[in-house]
């Protein structure tokens, strides 16, 4: 796990253009312990996690914290990436209007109607789940988008 979030924090706080000493200052730790957590040695305790979340606004550092630290979350959270808003904004109108293009909506109705996914169905719906994944991982990334 260490080494899966070893400089997330860190991207974090450079994002924010807070130095380690005033990050630190405004989460109530050390600067030693700062620097044992964007160096991988230590595993920042959730808490601390939320705080540098509220402190370097940054969602992304929520989501990538939770994906790294808990293999649950891995399953269900997306990857998201960093990006800036115009390019999170076209990536969600993209993956959408490739889910209405290829139709993906109908499938979704037609495979749940019955309210049984078939042997038959199975594959179809494993596509739509996909397109939905990448739907959710494209807003994720709208919310978690930067304006700079």
């Amino acid at each position: 796990m260490q080494n899966d979030c070893r400089n997330i924090y860190r991207a974090a706080r450079n994002v924010a253009g807070l130095t380690q000493e005033r990050a630190a200052e405004m989460l109530g730790i050390s600067v030693r312990s700062l620097a044992d957590y964007e160096t991988g040695v230590r595993t920042p305790p959730n808490e601390v996690v939320n705080d540098m979340v509220m402190c370097y606004n940054s969602q992304l550092l929520a989501i990538q914290h939770l994906r790294a630290s808990a293999e649950a979350a891995r399953k269900i959270l997306p990857e998201v990436r960093a990006m800036r808003l115009p390019e999170a904004a076209l990536t969600l109108i993209d993956a959408i209007y490739d889910f209405a293009d290829d139709r993906l909506d109908r499938e979704l109705i037609d495979i749940a109607r019955d309210g049984v996914i078939s042997e038959d169905e199975r594959p179809r719906f494993e596509r739509v789940v996909e397109k939905i994944r990448t739907i959710t991982a494209a807003a994720m990334a709208v919310s978690c988008a930067t304006e700079k």
